[in-house]
C-alpha cells in the first residue's frame, strides 16, 4: 500500500506539466491508492482554445507526468483508465473545455509492472520548459530521434492501443507546416480579442498565466513563426529583440488517426513524454501550435501530415527540437501549490 505522502510527492512532480497559457486546469482527488484527475474549465482561456483541445491536452500532459512520477517513486509501473465515465461530454460550450468541466477524465494507480524509463524521464521534469529561443547547434541525431520517438508512446497501455504516435517530419512537410503556422499566426496579429486574451494571461496573480519574461525573440530572418507573447493591443513590445533561428527546424508531430476526446487527451500525454525524453538528452523543445487552433488551419495541417506520413494523421501538437548554441534559461513557470489543486 502506497501512502498518501508518496502520492502527494508524485503530484508535486506532475504539476510541473505544461498547460495552455499555464492555466493549470487540473484537479485531483485521492481515493485510496488511486488519483482521479478532472478538468477545471473555470480557469481555462477561451479564444485560443475554441474547441477545448488544449484544455484536454493539458489534462493528458499532467496524467503522463503523474504516471511517470508515481512509477519513479514506487518502483512499479503506473496504470491509467481514461474517461472512466465515458467519452460523451456532459454538455456545455466547447471553448476552453467547458463541456468537460468537473468530469473525471483519468484514474491513475500503481500497478505491478516494471517502471521502464520512468526514473530517467522523472529526472527531467524540473529541467523541462518550453523554449522560444533559437536551437542552432543542430537538430537531434538519429540516435536521439529514436529515443524521443520511442519514449513518447509507452509500449503498452491505452496510449499504445489508441494509436498514439510520435513522428518525425521530413523536410518538405516541415516547410509546409512552418508556412501554415506563419499564416495562422499572422491572422492572430490582427485579432484584438485574441490579443486582449493574451494580455490578460500575462503576469497574472496566483502563480498562473504567462510570465512576462516568456516573450521570446523574433526570428531576424522572418522564417520561424514562434508565438509572440510580446504582442499586446498596443503592438509588439519588442523587449526580446531579434535573433537568427535555425531553418528549417527539426519538427516532431504527435498524432492519432482520429480526433475524439481521448485522442486530444493523448495528444498532451504524448507531447509531455516526448518533451521529457528530449530534455533528458539536453535538447531544447519549442512548440508550434498556432495552426492547430482553428478548424480550417488544423485541417490543412492534417492533410499535409497525412500525405507526407502515408497514413491518416490528426496532428495534436508540433514540437521543435534541437540543440541550443548557448545555455537555455533554466526552470519552468510558477505552479500552484498542490494543496490548491487536490480536492477533499
Amino acid at each position: 500500500m502506497f501512502e498518501r505522502r508518496r502520492i502527494m510527492a508524485a503530484l508535486e512532480d506532475a504539476v510541473l506539466a505544461p498547460s495552455i497559457h499555464n492555466s493549470q486546469p487540473w484537479r485531483f482527488r485521492i481515493v485510496g491508492e488511486e488519483v482521479h484527475v478532472s478538468l477545471d474549465a473555470s480557469v481555462t482561456p477561451r479564444l485560443v482554445d475554441p474547441s477545448g483541445r488544449w484544455a484536454l491536452a493539458s489534462i493528458g500532459a499532467v496524467v503522463a507526468g503523474l504516471e511517470i512520477a508515481l512509477a519513479a517513486r514506487t518502483g512499479h509501473a503506473s496504470e491509467t483508465t481514461f474517461f472512466p465515465e465515458g467519452t460523451e461530454a456532459p454538455g456545455g460550450p466547447t471553448a476552453g473545455g467547458q463541456a468537460w468541466d468537473g468530469a473525471t477524465l483519468a484514474v491513475v494507480r500503481t500497478g505491478d509492472g516494471e517502471p521502464g524509463d520512468a526514473s530517467r524521464l522523472a529526472a527531467a521534469m524540473p529541467q523541462r520548459h518550453t523554449t522560444r529561443e533559437p536551437l542552432r547547434a543542430g537538430g537531434p541525431t538519429d540516435e536521439e530521434w529514436a529515443f524521443v520517438l520511442e519514449s513518447a508512446v509507452p509500449p503498452s497501455g491505452p496510449a499504445a492501443r489508441s494509436g498514439l504516435r510520435a513522428e518525425r517530419a521530413e523536410s518538405a512537410l516541415t516547410i509546409t507546416l512552418v508556412e501554415l503556422t506563419a499564416r495562422a499566426d499572422a491572422e492572430r496579429v490582427d485579432d484584438p480579442a485574441y490579443l486582449a486574451e493574451v494580455q490578460a494571461w500575462i503576469d497574472r496573480e496566483g502563480r498562473v498565466g504567462i510570465p512576462h519574461q516568456s516573450a521570446g525573440p523574433a526570428d531576424s530572418a522572418h522564417h520561424y513563426p514562434g508565438r509572440d507573447f510580446a504582442q499586446s493591443l498596443s503592438g509588439r513590445a519588442g523587449e526580446a529583440g531579434e535573433k537568427e533561428f535555425e531553418f528549417p527546424p527539426s519538427l516532431l508531430l504527435v498524432t492519432t488517426s482520429e480526433d475524439g476526446p481521448l485522442d486530444q487527451v493523448l495528444g498532451g500525454y504524448g507531447m509531455l513524454r516526448a518533451m521529457l525524453a528530449a530534455t533528458s538528452l539536453g535538447l531544447g523543445t519549442g512548440v508550434l501550435g498556432q495552426a492547430l487552433e482553428e478548424p480550417a488551419s488544423h485541417a490543412a495541417v492534417d492533410a499535409a501530415a497525412s500525405g507526407s506520413l502515408g497514413h491518416r494523421a490528426v496532428v495534436h501538437q508540433i514540437l521543435r527540437l534541437g540543440h541550443p548554441d548557448q545555455p537555455l534559461s533554466p526552470g519552468h513557470t510558477q505552479r500552484r501549490p498542490v494543496s490548491e489543486v487536490v480536492l477533499r
